[in-house]
């Protein structure tokens, strides 16, 4: 079973994978490789990883809520400055000021795994190849607490795992979520779906929204909410169409 988060990105090439070892100057691992042929990049269904000592997330353990696309890989970040690492560094995670890569001194072809967090000026080696982290990796609830304070990828992790119960709690704790952009883009995806329950989900969610929030909502967003509710199973059209009076 693989560990993506299923989404639209296509499997990478054989031939585009050269092309960017190509352009970076290092064999990227194998078995990060063989999971870009699957799928190029995305969430991922595990979110920790064991550390040896503890960092800003934790006594023990670091978080992870992606692994780069081919076109995501980062090689050269202003942060890296403040830090002095071994050999050269290729980063395919970023949460802030920390990120996961690959580290490339001695192996070149089989790089260990490196934390760093340019904020603290931590470093770690974390697995000494990417088979032995993906290994590591397990999954651990986020407690929704502080979700308004948690960034994007780290909210549409939990989504990917959550229920219909779990999917209303978190979007009903973050209705004032400022990026309003991101939070209609989210109920577009549930409508998408045309499943009832999320359905209705969405639809106090979204009334809500344009109850409270109104003056910082994409219009061509809430248009295309509005059309995908025309079409939903179990909403009420009449209502619908008195609430998109409402909206012009």
């Amino acid at each position: 079973m693989t560990i993506w988060v299923e989404n639209q990105n296509k499997a990478a090439t054989e031939l585009a994978i050269q092309e960017k070892e190509l352009a970076l100057g290092f064999i990227l691992p194998t078995e990060y490789k063989r999971l870009l042929l699957i799928q190029n990049g995305g969430l991922i269904r595990k979110n920790h990883f064991p550390t040896s000592e503890p960092t800003s997330y934790g006594l023990d353990f670091g978080e992870i809520y992606y692994l780069a696309s081919l076109d995501e890989l980062l090689t050269d970040i202003p942060e890296q400055k403040e830090v002095e690492l071994a050999g050269k560094q290729v980063f395919f995670h970023r949460d802030e000021s920390r990120y996961l890569g690959f580290s490339y001194t001695d192996n070149l072809s089989e790089p260990s795994i490196i934390y760093v967090d340019f904020e603290t000026l931590q470093t770690l080696v974390v697995a000494k190849n990417m088979a032995e982290f993906l290994s590591l990796l397990y999954f651990s609830p986020f407690p929704a607490d502080y979700a308004e304070q948690f960034p994007t990828k780290k909210l549409e992790q939990i989504l990917a795992s959550s229920n219909v119960q779990k999917t209303k709690k978190l979007l009903e704790l973050l209705e004032d979520y400022p990026d309003k952009k991101w939070y209609l883009e989210k109920l577009i995806g549930l409508l998408e779906k045309n499943e009832i329950p999320y359905n209705l989900v969405v639809y106090s969610l979204f009334e809500n929204q344009l109850l409270y929030f109104r003056r910082k909502l994409v219009p061509d967003l809430v248009g295309k909410i509005f059309s995908l509710l025309k079409n939903s199973d179990g909403i009420n059209k009449e209502a619908s169409g008195e609430l998109y009076k409402e909206w012009q």
